[in-house]
């Protein structure tokens, strides 16, 4: 009773077919909260009725004995309820609902029984891609119900899959979801650079160059759509030493993959180091610089365009080094020329150093006298070319009587009026800044692509009067890029069909960007090594399909089955029969070796009895028996047990004769490998290190054997599981790969600081 007003706190109602439905607090109860007392809902005897009632009655005059699932199947149900009257499906409502609605259901599950949705483990592989430390935490709290790391790894290895199929498939699938506009891509080509580590992975040997010499650069090609954000890695190359050639050949490689997908590549755009400039010059143009080069294949040009962000930097740090430009006259811009010293800013930010207000507030110290590091940022080169630089320097020539200043911020707001050009980003920044330089370009006519070509020819007359300016290399760059973007827009619209072209789309901030993604998923780690550049690449293709594609698990799961198998065989036959080939005499392992293989055969059988959880395979594999002692040389008194024997306490596994002497194979022929210089560097050039040392191991006849002959015993056990290749790889990754990378990376070590070495001797030598 609530104010003399009789209120119903608990019902049952009977219908008539004897089934009931129980209300509690004017929500229904869920039928599974009393189906111990009858089955299918149906009462068949008064008693059950009673004891139905006293349950209804106890939970409401006791709450604390009413179970928390009652409320939870409650909950779930008006939320369930909520969600189908919400007008949108796909809305911010629905979805955070729904997250709820299963975060209630998980809660009742127990931990090894739960099955998440499809939408809250890409969620959860997000997160985990993002930083894996922060999922950690959210899994160790145990405040969500979230998969387990290494369940979201197995559930997620179809997604991980795309990039271990083929680029050409990944790229495929991206570009599928882009409207066709889109798909016109301006290719970006810049280099990352990584310490000189080898390490082991996944089974690859990773960090090595085509020719097996350690990389310390890593040359990237991304594709960027000029006409939204879509963009990709789609090759990475390990390279020592970069030059144009090297260059040359990956970028024909990179054109051959992306002819096989639907975009369409109408500009490359490079930074302005030697390298590129030979490899535009001497590579693509013939010998001489082109603003666009034709493309074999389509028959469409393909635009040549050294990076604006590098040339703006560029421009910067030759006027902070050189201090003084001498410009000559520039129409309807600088009609009579200009004299610009970089002393007038630093004498600004003097004046204004001790003000808690300054006009020129973007200047710093760091941007006056930058270190060697700090040349490379563009903030700084940003905050010197900045309105407020400008119009702080017109104010003190023109109200303070420092009129020396005005010729420095003519020079300046033509700078500032390139820059605004060749940043446009989005269609409305003009309308939001109020500027109309910062609009799109809209047509062939516009007076922006005018202004672009003007300028151009001013860095012309500027190089050829020999008046104080900006270095040779930074003329050539940026005059170029003036005259290939311009020729690049216009292509854009009147051929492509275009209604509008942003140029600030084709600027290398995209790649940039990713080399900073890379990092973060490193740790935040600005030196990384190759693998973690190449896991990296994974974890942000599985987000990229998942996320920005919004493509499901079945979508990928479909698309790179269908892909695979389009997928031509690997080269790793051809060359395990080369190396098998060279093989001709295998060596026994003396006394002290057979011990550590005994050893180590006893450690890869647990394993791999472990993970097949298989008696037939551990019966093979396993001595659970007392045999007669393996002899390893009979003029020595020496067991092959006799090290194992020394050190084990009573859990160490000994390994039956099978698996023993396929390790003393395994052992043999990676010797034999390792102690040529040849075969080693076949064996290392190759890919799918594993996989091709596997193949050796089948291709090479087994030394005469003391017990078993491994060709005649059985590989397979009773419940098909491949014994042989089970125990190989184990072997591979265990005694093989991980020494072998310590190996290599502490020679590339040793030969770095050589040549460091004699690098200070002979300036030493040298000095006066």
């Amino acid at each position: 009773m609530t104010n003399d007003v009789p209120n119903i706190v608990s019902c049952i109602c009977l219908k008539r077919d004897m089934r009931v439905v129980c209300s509690l607090e004017d929500n229904v109860v869920p039928q599974c909260q009393y189906s111990d007392l009858m089955t299918d809902g149906r009462v068949t005897k008064i008693s059950q009725l009673i004891n139905l009632m006293a349950r209804m009655k106890s939970w409401h005059t006791d709450p604390s004995s009413k179970p928390l699932s009652l409320d939870v199947r409650t909950a779930v149900s008006i939320l369930q309820s909520a969600k189908e009257n919400l007008p949108e499906p796909d809305s911010e409502q629905f979805r955070k609902v729904d997250l709820i609605i299963e975060q209630l259901r998980l809660l009742l599950q127990k931990k090894h029984g739960r099955q998440y949705s499809p939408e809250l483990t890409l969620f959860a592989y997000m997160i985990m891609a993002s930083s894996s430390a922060a999922y950690n935490v959210l899994v160790q709290e145990n405040i969500l119900s979230l998969p387990s790391v290494s369940t979201l790894k197995k559930i997620t290895r179809k997604v991980d899959s795309a990039t271990n199929v083929d680029n050409a498939a990944y790229l495929q699938l991206r570009v599928s979801k882009l409207p066709e506009y889109e798909r016109t891509v301006i290719l970006i080509i810049d280099e990352i650079y990584v310490s000189k580590r080898i390490e082991y992975a996944g089974g690859d040997v990773m960090g090595l160059t085509a020719d097996g010499k350690v990389a310390s650069t890593l040359l990237c090609f991304m594709i960027k759509s000029v006409a939204s954000r879509y963009k990709d890695i789609v090759a990475i190359y390990p390279i020592d030493k970069l030059t144009a050639s090297k260059q040359h050949e990956c970028y024909l490689d990179v054109m051959v993959l992306l002819h096989k997908t639907p975009v369409t590549v109408v500009a490359i755009s490079v930074d302005n180091a030697a390298t590129n400039r030979k490899f535009y010059v001497d590579h693509l143009c013939d010998g001489t610089l082109k603003t666009s080069i034709t493309d074999t294949t389509t028959g469409q040009p393909i635009f040549l365009i050294f990076d604006p962000v590098h040339s703006l930097k560029n421009v910067y740090n030759n006027f902070q080094r050189r201090e003084v430009f001498e410009c000559p006259p520039m129409e309807r811009n600088l009609p009579h020329g200009c004299s610009a010293n970089f002393r007038h800013i630093a004498e600004l930010y003097g004046i204004e150093s001790t003000m808690s207000l300054k006009k020129a507030h973007r200047l710093t110290p760091a941007a006056l006298n930058p270190r060697n590091i700090e040349k490379t940022s563009v903030k700084l080169a940003v905050s010197v070319f900045s309105e407020s630089t400008r119009d702080a320097l017109q104010f003190y020539a023109n109200h303070q009587g420092y009129s020396e200043w005005l010729s420095t911020a003519e020079f300046l707001s033509l700078v500032i009026k390139l820059w605004n050009v060749l940043n446009v980003k989005t269609s409305h920044k003009g309308k939001h800044k109020r500027d109309y330089s910062m609009d799109p370009v809209r047509s062939s006519l516009d007076w922006k692509l005018d202004f672009l070509r003007e300028f151009a020819d001013f860095l012309r007359r500027w190089e050829a009067s020999t008046k104080p300016g900006l270095s040779k290399e930074t003329f050539l760059a940026l005059r170029h890029t003036c005259l290939a973007i311009a020729d690049c827009a216009s292509f854009l619209l009147d051929r492509r069909g275009f209604n509008y072209v942003l140029l600030g789309h084709v600027q290398s901030d995209a790649i940039e960007s990713r080399f900073g993604w890379f990092r973060q998923l490193a740790g935040a780690n600005y030196y990384i090594s190759t693998r973690q550049v190449v896991e990296g690449d994974k974890k942000i293709r599985a987000v990229s399909l998942v996320k920005f594609s919004h493509l499901s698990l079945t979508e990928i799961d479909q698309e790179l089955s269908a892909s695979s198998d389009l997928v031509p065989a690997t080269s790793t036959d051809s060359v395990a029969d080369s190396i098998a080939d060279a093989i001709t005499c295998l060596q026994r392992p003396s006394a002290s070796d057979a011990n550590i293989i005994y050893y180590v055969s006893g450690a890869i059988s647990r394993s791999v009895v472990r993970g097949t959880k298989c008696d037939s395979c551990k019966e093979a594999l396993v001595n659970t028996e007392v045999l007669k002692p393996l002899q390893v040389d009979e003029s020595v008194d020496c067991r092959a047990s006799t090290f194992l024997d020394s050190v084990n306490r009573g859990g160490l596994v000994r390994p039956a004769e099978y698996a023993f002497e396929l390790g003393v194979h395994c052992w043999c022929v990676f010797e034999q490998i390792r102690t040529s210089q040849e075969l080693m560097s076949q064996f290392l050039t190759a890919g799918h290190h594993r996989t091709l040392f596997s193949k050796v191991i089948d291709r090479v006849s087994p030394s005469s054997s003391q017990f078993i002959s491994i060709d005649a015993y059985e590989n397979i056990c009773v419940y098909d599981h491949d014994l042989k290749d089970l125990f190989v790889h184990k072997f591979f990754n265990c005694c093989v790969a991980k020494n072998l990378a310590k190996e290599l990376t502490n020679k590339a070590n040793a030969q770095s600081r050589q040549t460091k070495r004699c690098k200070i001797a002979k300036l030493q030598s040298e000095a006066p």
